[in-house]
């Protein structure tokens, strides 16, 4: 019995080993000497051979496409991060674009001004709705500067020193119910105080004392008056936006809107008067002389 299985294996050996050589042998021949066992074997081949080129190349084309995929997917996510890349700093560049207007703005103005100024910057914002203040610091010292003092920027008034500390200040901006700002509305030439109106939703202030006789209306520019000696005159404080008479009265109310946009401050100038005079509110013309 072992005799016999052995037999068997040398059998399936044997012919494992024969059928390569067969298959060898009849594609290796000539096709003029090809017998009858050369055809068979070429017929019986030719489809397996056939499959088996097509798996290997199946194969071969889907690893290829999965590099490929892989090489994309790599390229994307470069892609994306350049694309990022370049977009912040094309935010970079338009900021400090705009930065470096806002600056000559403001050197332009600092030349215009018959005052000595100091520039700072804007470092800190109460957000507050009834307290609207600014923190700058001064880009010198700040033993010239004192409370009272008006703060500036490239647009027109942003307020008042209201305490200095070293090298900063806290400045009471104009929106500030708090603030009061003789001014002169330009295209009538009416006097008023603009005070600020306090509110969480917007900056807004309104000129109170104005004479029903000067006739304001929406879009009227209103300009400091130069009085008390702390702002230059004719810079701008804001734009009428409502005008209500009252009905009856000698003055009219008109809610402004400033011209400067105090939650995008960011550079600023500090007049330092040379002869600093007290600048309180207008008086209404009736307490004049008393």
């Amino acid at each position: 019995m072992t005799l016999t299985r052995r037999a068997r294996e040398l059998v399936i050996v044997a012919t494992l080993l024969a059928i390569p050589v067969l298959f060898l042998r009849a594609n290796l021949a000539a096709s003029d000497h090809l017998n009858v066992v050369d055809r068979a074997i070429l017929r019986v081949s030719a489809p397996l051979q056939a499959g088996l080129t097509a798996l290997v190349r199946g194969i071969g084309n889907t690893w290829t496409r999965y590099i490929a995929l892989v090489h994309v997917k790599q390229d994307n996510a470069r892609l994306v991060d350049e694309n990022a890349r370049l977009r912040a700093e094309l935010v970079a560049a338009r900021n400090a674009a705009a930065r470096e207007g806002e600056l000559e703005k403001l050197l332009a103005l600092r030349a215009s001004v018959q005052f000595d100024t100091i520039s700072a910057r804007v470092i800190a914002v109460e957000t507050s709705a009834f307290f609207r203040v600014v923190r700058i610091r001064l880009d010198r010292g700040g033993d010239e500067v004192k409370p009272g003092m008006a703060v500036i920027a490239s647009a027109g008034v942003v307020g008042r020193v209201q305490r200095v500390f070293g090298n900063w200040c806290d400045v009471l901006l104009a929106a500030d119910p708090k603030s009061s700002i003789d001014v002169v509305v330009a295209r009538t030439g009416g006097r008023g105080v603009v005070k600020g109106i306090a509110g969480s939703d917007r900056y807004r202030t309104r000129i109170e004392y104005l004479e029903r006789k000067d006739e304001a209306a929406d879009g009227d520019l209103v300009v400091t008056s130069g009085l008390g000696g702390f702002f230059p005159r004719d810079l701008p404080v804001g734009k009428i936006v409502k005008v209500d008479k009252r009905g009856f009265g000698l003055y009219q109310d008109a809610e402004v809107q400033p011209v400067v946009e105090f939650g995008k401050l960011r550079d600023v100038l500090v007049v330092v008067p040379r002869e600093a005079q007290p600048a309180g509110p207008t008086l209404p013309p009736s307490e004049v002389g008393k």
